[in-house]
């Protein structure tokens, strides 16, 4: 293949790879659309979905791991997605909990928690998952993990994912909590992490 036609068959791809994206952002984004309006989720429904998007973003961040060639550089990134994750599941659960500690929310409602994310949230997370492992194997793909020669660099996307995830449980007390139009606010709160993930694939895209 010429040089020519490599570097248009790399652009071809990007283009893909970026239009793909800003579907699966959609995609993945009706689905807390549907529950608030469908399936009547309150505000730690909606938060907790988010952060066990974050728990999927780490899975496909740690398989990405194993094929990188440096790992030194993004052993700490996991490190710190996976402290994340765990400091904000708590703290979400604290802000929207009636607990006064930690040692009465884990008493009281942890086994609660996980039955709401296993009955109530198990169908749209389990979309969510399959969308974001479809996004997986095509970084894959990109990255030349399959077939020896990639058009893509492979990158972790944990890291902003979860400064957006920082940003979506700071706001979710302000915009999504108690108040004369509960459904309006959290509808704010799912605009507000749309606008955020299509931002992040916008940003990203000369890692394409």
């Amino acid at each position: 293949m010429s040089k020519k036609n490599k570097n248009f068959s790399e652009r071809k791809t990007s283009t893909l790879t970026l239009i793909f994206r800003f579907l699966s952002v959609i995609l993945i984004n009706t689905v807390p659309v549907y529950g608030v309006f469908r399936l009547g989720w309150n505000s730690i429904g909606l938060v907790l979905l988010f952060i066990v998007e974050g728990v999927i973003v780490l899975f496909t961040d740690i398989i990405k791991f194993q094929f990188l060639k440096n790992k030194q550089k993004v052993k700490i990134n996991l490190l710190i997605e996976f402290c994340f994750i765990i400091f904000y599941g708590f703290f979400a659960l604290l802000v929207y909990g009636p607990y006064e500690s930690l040692e009465n929310m884990i008493a009281d409602r942890m086994l609660l928690v996980i039955d709401l994310i296993v009955v109530d949230l198990g169908r749209p997370l389990l979309i969510i998952a399959f969308i974001r492992l479809v996004r997986l194997v095509q970084d894959l793909l990109n990255a030349g993990v399959f077939k020896g020669s990639g058009t893509q660099p492979l990158n972790l996307e944990g890291g902003s994912f979860m400064l957006l995830l920082f940003f979506m449980v700071m706001a979710a007390p302000i915009v999504a909590g108690k108040g004369p139009n509960p459904l309006g606010g959290l509808m704010v709160l799912v605009l507000l992490k749309i606008a955020g993930d299509i931002l992040l694939v916008w940003f990203s895209r000369n890692k394409f």
